[in-house]
C-alpha cells in the first residue's frame, strides 16, 4: 500500500506522550525473571484500553495482543521480553533502576533497553496503525514473554509450542536492542558443564581423597589453549569464556568430590551441540592420559524454570546461531519500508543471543531484529531509552507493517 510518511510521522508525534508514559509505568514495574507479573498486568491493561482485537495471557504468563486482519495471509510476529536483569550496585546508578525517570531525552531504568522501551513501542506500534485507519490482510502477532534473560529461551519455547503452532506466520521482527539498524542473526550460545570428579576426605589427610579441584586444574589449561584454536563459518566466529567454577562440598575440612566449570560458548553455523560437546571430550581425556585419577563428566547445563503463574520445567541451555538472507522478500519489504520513511538502516549480526534464535532456526520463521534501544545500555547502571529513536521506529514499525500487511 502508499505509505504517506508525513501522515505516520504526525500521528506517531501525537502518540508519542502516551507512549513514553506507559514505556515509564512499565520500567517502574521490577520484573526480575520469574516476577514479570505486575509488567504483564499492565500490558494486558494497556493492549485493552488500546482496542487489540485479540489478548490473552497464556499459561506460563506470556501476554499475546493481536491486531487482526482479514487472514488473507500469514501473520507477521513482533516479539519482545518482559523479564530485566537485576539491577546490581545501586550505587552505579545516576538515576533509580525503578524510576522511570526522564532526563536528558532519555528514560532512565532497568530494562528501559532491554526490552521495555521497545514493548512500549512496539504496542504503540498497533495504535498508531489504527489511528491512521490502516487495513490489514495479515495479523500482527504482538507477544511478550517471561524469562528471555537465563538464555535458554524457555518462555519462547512456551509460546511457540502452547500458543503458535497452529498459527500461519510469516516473518517476525525482535524487539531486542539494534539502535535502528536490523540485526541478521548471531552466534548460537551453548552453556558447557565440565564436572571433575574426585573422592571425599578431611582436609587434614588429604591422600585419603582425590581433590576434583586440583584436577580441574589442568583442564582448565586445556580449555584455554582451546580458545585459541576456536573455528570460524565465514561470517561467525566461536568464542568460549569461563563464567563460573564452584565445588562440592566447598567448606568444613573436606576435600571436595566435585568441582563445576561453566563455560559460556558461542558456536558459528557450522557447530553443532554434538561438535562441541566432543571437542571438551578429548581435552578431557588429554589429561585423563597423563593423569589417570583425572575424571570427567561434560555436558550441557539444565535450567530449572517456575514461571510466576506456576508452571515448572527444566531447560537445556542450548540456543542454536541463525542468519536471515538479506535478500529474504520479507527482509527486502522492511527495507523499503523504512527507506520510505527516511531511514536507512545498516544490516548486521547481534553479539549476544536473543529469543529470535527459537523462533528462526527451530520454528523455521525468517527473523530479524529492529529496534529504537542501544546495545551499549543493556545490563548496565546506565540503561536507559532515547526518546526520539522510540518515536522514529513507532514510524518505522508503521511503514513495515504497513508495507508488508497493508491492503
Amino acid at each position: 500500500m502508499q505509505i504517506d510518511k508525513e501522515a505516520i510521522r504526525l500521528a506517531a508525534e501525537e502518540l508519542c506522550e502516551p507512549m513514553v508514559q506507559f514505556a515509564q509505568k512499565i520500567i517502574q514495574r521490577r520484573s526480575d525473571t520469574g516476577h514479570e507479573k505486575e509488567v504483564a498486568d499492565a500490558i494486558l491493561e494497556e493492549l485493552e484500553t488500546l482496542g487489540f482485537d485479540s489478548i490473552k495471557r497464556d499459561r506460563t504468563g506470556n501476554v499475546i495482543g493481536v491486531l487482526k486482519g482479514d487472514g488473507s495471509e500469514d501473520a507477521i510476529l513482533f516479539n519482545c521480553h518482559m523479564d530485566q536483569v537485576d539491577p546490581g550496585d545501586l550505587a552505579a546508578w545516576e538515576y533509580g533502576p525503578f524510576s522511570g525517570e526522564i532526563a536528558g531525552g532519555y528514560i532512565h531504568g532497568r530494562g528501559a533497553s532491554d526490552t521495555k522501551g521497545t514493548i512500549a513501542t512496539q504496542i504503540y506500534t498497533a495504535a498508531l496503525l489504527k489511528k491512521l485507519g490502516v487495513q490489514l490482510k495479515r495479523d500482527l502477532i504482538f507477544t511478550f514473554v517471561v524469562e528471555e534473560e537465563p538464555g535458554d529461551m524457555w518462555g519462547a519455547l512456551r509460546l511457540c509450542q502452547d500458543e503458535l503452532k497452529d498459527k500461519r506466520i510469516a516473518y517476525c521482527i525482535s524487539g531486542e536492542s539494534t539502535g535502528m539498524d536490523i540485526a541478521l542473526g548471531h552466534r548460537g550460545r551453548l552453556e558447557v558443564q565440565v564436572i571433575s570428579k574426585g573422592k571425599n576426605s578431611h582436609s587434614s589427610a588429604p591422600w585419603l581423597g582425590v581433590n576434583a579441584v586440583s584436577k580441574m586444574a589442568p583442564m582448565i589449561q586445556e580449555i584455554d589453549r582451546m580458545a585459541g584454536q576456536l573455528p570460524e563459518d565465514g561470517t561467525f566466529k566461536s568464542s568460549l569464556s569461563i563464567i563460573n567454577i564452584e565445588c562440592h562440598p566447598g567448606f568444613n575440612c573436606v576435600v571436595p568430590d566435585t568441582c563445576t566449570v561453566n563455560i559460556d560458548y558461542r558456536l558459528t553455523t557450522k557447530e553443532t551441540v554434538e561438535s562441541v560437546l566432543n571437542r571438551f571430550k578429548e581435552a578431557a581425556e588429554r589429561v585423563k592420559e597423563k593423569d589417570p585419577q583425572a575424571d570427567f563428566e561434560v555436558r550441557i547445563r539444565e535450567l530449572e524454570h517456575t514461571s510466576y503463574t506456576g508452571v515448572h520445567e527444566f531447560a537445556e541451555l542450548n540456543k542454536p546461531s541463525f542468519i536471515t538472507d538479506i535478500n529474504n522478500d520479507y527482509v527486502q519489504m522492511t527495507l523499503k519500508a523504512l527507506a520510505a520513511v527516511d531511514q536507512y538502516p545498516k544490516t548486521y549480526y547481534w553479539d549476544f543471543g536473543t529469543d529470535a534464535a527459537y523462533i528462526a532456526k527451530v520454528c523455521g520463521i525468517p527473523a530479524i531484529g529492529y529496534s529504537p534501544a542501544e546495545e551499549i545500555y543493556c545490563h548496565s547502571p546506565k540503561d536507559r531509552i532515547r526518546i526520539d529513536l522510540m518515536e522514529k521506529a513507532l514510524v518505522g514499525y508503521a511503514a513495515i507493517c504497513m508495507e508488508i500487511a497493508g491492503k
